[in-house]
């Protein structure tokens, strides 16, 4: 099978006509499915990269070893059911349980086209899950962590991020999710467009965002407000942006951002909030160089320097 009708038929650009030769094919020899799984890793093992402010020329790159990139195949073809031996033969029975999910790792971030072209950059230590191809009346993906979504604009099939805390439902528009179960943190903020969330735990908790405001998940309510500023989407140039954080908060945004685990051994006395931008590039040692100009503090490393203590 040419590498090019199937790299056609995974991005959903492929024909009806050519779709059908694609299935014909799958169904000839076992052998074929095999070569299939084979061409969507390699599909699948590439990330759109634009640096800011520029449109480059060539779009697709490897993936950095960086990238953690896990592809998980269901049965492509055919799924027994009781003794007839039913099966599946649709497009999307196939393509339905074939699944990517990229996990960004400490200190970086990644910018990723998906089927639909929708583009999304991702923070660390997020995790996105998506289908091979999207299939059916909505786009539908997954988020852990924080990531920017510009949405490919598609009216008959809405486009939905589904995270641990609410479902944000969007035609196409430019937003910032973030969704971090284990700190039971969800905000969702809107640059353009219309976007509608709703509650997973109660789906009568919703709310519709307009530009420029950001809903927050508090004390099981949705509360909207306007976003304060758009400093806090600086990450995607590389800066860690904040306001008024506390010593702690900005600990914990260095060891996301820092692949580091910092441990306080004594109560450093500051009550200051801070405000300010750091440049990720410079290090872990720049930025707690910063924090000692306000706060009394020293750290010691472990031997093998991922582990940081704040005496």
């Amino acid at each position: 099978m040419e590498r090019e009708l199937l790299y056609r038929f995974f991005s959903g650009r492929a024909s009806v006509a050519e779709e059908k030769i694609v299935l014909d094919w799958l169904d000839e020899d076992p052998a074929h499915q095999k070569q299939m799984l084979a061409e969507r890793r390699l599909f699948d093992a590439v990330l759109m990269h634009a640096k800011p402010g520029r449109s480059p020329k060539a779009k697709i790159f490897p993936v950095p070893r960086w990238v953690r990139e896990t592809v998980k195949y269901a049965a492509v073809l055919i799924v027994a059911a009781g003794a007839g031996g039913a099966y599946f033969s649709s497009l999307h029975d196939r393509l339905a349980q074939s699944y990517n999910t990229i996990a960004v790792p400490a200190g970086q971030h990644v910018d990723v086209t998906l089927p639909d072209g929708t583009k999304v950059c991702m923070n660390a230590l997020s995790e996105l899950r998506y289908p091979s191809s999207f299939i059916g009346g909505r786009r539908k993906v997954q988020l852990r962590g924080e990531a920017f979504f510009d949405v490919s604009h598609d009216e008959r099939h809405p486009f939905v991020v589904e995270t641990y805390a609410c479902d944000v439902e969007v035609l196409g528009t430019k937003f910032d999710v973030e969704a971090h179960p284990e700190t039971d943190r969800f905000v969702a903020s809107l640059v353009e467009g219309c976007v509608r969330i709703t509650d997973r735990t109660a789906s009568r908790n919703q709310v519709v965002l307009q530009p420029e405001h950001r809903a927050l998940r508090s004390d099981g309510r949705l509360v909207v407000e306007r976003i304060p500023d758009h400093e806090q989407f600086q990450w995607r140039e590389g800066l860690i942006a904040f306001r008024d954080a506390s010593f702690r908060e900005l600990l914990g945004e260095f060891e996301k951002y820092y692949g580091v685990k910092i441990v306080v051994q004594r109560d450093v006395v500051t009550d200051d909030l801070f405000t300010g931008k750091i440049r990720i590039a410079e290090g872990i040692d720049h930025a707690l160089w910063v924090l000692q100009q306000n706060a009394e503090f020293t750290y010691t490393r472990n031997e093998t320097k991922d582990i940081l203590y704040i005496r």
